[in-house]
């Protein structure tokens, strides 16, 4: 996670209010703070790391204080992968954080899943859908072929998704606002038109915020499990990215592509 400049201003604040002694902090740090034992260095990019023998009693405090300043809760963090991949699905994710959820996300300090070795992100997803509510779509090759039709655009496509989850999601949670994870300039309009109740956030860099990383984990652990199993189907893996996965295309029986693959990337069937 990132704090903000305030939040930062803020805990800084209450921190030294509670015994905390600062130190000058490293190159490219705000802050180094030192409290019972444990060492928090604060970045000017806003992220915050732990030392120190008690770092985890220190964790503890700095959540504690973290969640006093929030305001809009619960609130839903949402992502998405697989958008820019020909093999494998489009995974949509979305996450509902109460005070209790998000206290848990904080603990597990949840980053950006591009930063989670892909051995941990199964687990850590998990650990989340535990403590959250939340939503996921995952919309296989054969799928996104037939629907992609209709929309034309994978923009318009992924903001009809996210209505679609987001609108069964608060059926269940009432959230008081959504964040997103900017990837479209029509986003912002289009869920403002359909939640009108809810304060709504798009931005880049939405994951640098706790609960639209925990989506990103729990979207991204979704499309891992589902390349292995579109692997064991084809008897060869199909691995992360487009790198070196292109050559696979020729090992697909003719004919079956739209069932393993996104047909608008132009890869095209085989003659």
């Amino acid at each position: 996670m990132k704090l903000e400049r305030e939040k930062t201003e803020a805990l800084v604040k209450k921190l030294k209010e509670r015994g905390a002694e600062e130190e000058k902090p490293p190159r490219y740090a705000a802050y180094r703070l030192k409290l019972n034992g444990g060492e928090l260095t604060i970045y000017e990019s806003g992220s915050i790391v732990y030392s120190g023998k008690k770092r985890e009693k220190l964790k503890e405090e700095v959540v504690k204080e973290l969640l006093k300043l929030e305001r809009n809760l619960p609130r839903v963090g949402c992502d998405e992968t697989g958008k820019g991949e020909f093999f494998g699905p489009l995974v949509v994710a979305c996450v509902c954080a109460d005070r209790n959820c998000l206290k848990e996300l904080l603990l597990m300090e949840v980053k950006d899943s591009k930063k989670v070795p892909s051995e941990k992100l199964i687990e850590i997803a998990e650990k989340i859908k535990k403590s959250c509510k939340g939503a996921v779509r995952v919309v296989k090759p054969e799928r996104y072929n037939r629907e992609y039709k209709k929309f034309k655009n994978v923009n318009r496509y992924l903001e009809h998704l996210y209505i679609n989850l987001l609108e069964k999601l608060l059926e269940r949670c009432s959230a008081k606002e959504i964040i997103v994870d900017k990837f479209s300039s029509r986003l912002e309009e289009a869920l403002k038109k359909q939640f009108k109740e809810v304060k709504i956030t798009v931005r880049e860099k939405g994951e640098s915020d706790p609960v639209v990383a925990a989506a990103s984990i729990v979207a991204k652990a979704e499309r891992l499990k589902a390349l292995k199993e579109l692997s064991e189907e084809l008897g060869f893996e199909v691995k992360e990215g487009n790198v070196g996965n292109r050559e696979l295309l020729k090992k697909i029986p003719k004919g079956e592509l739209h069932r393993f693959v996104k047909l608008h990337f132009n890869v095209g069937e085989r003659s």
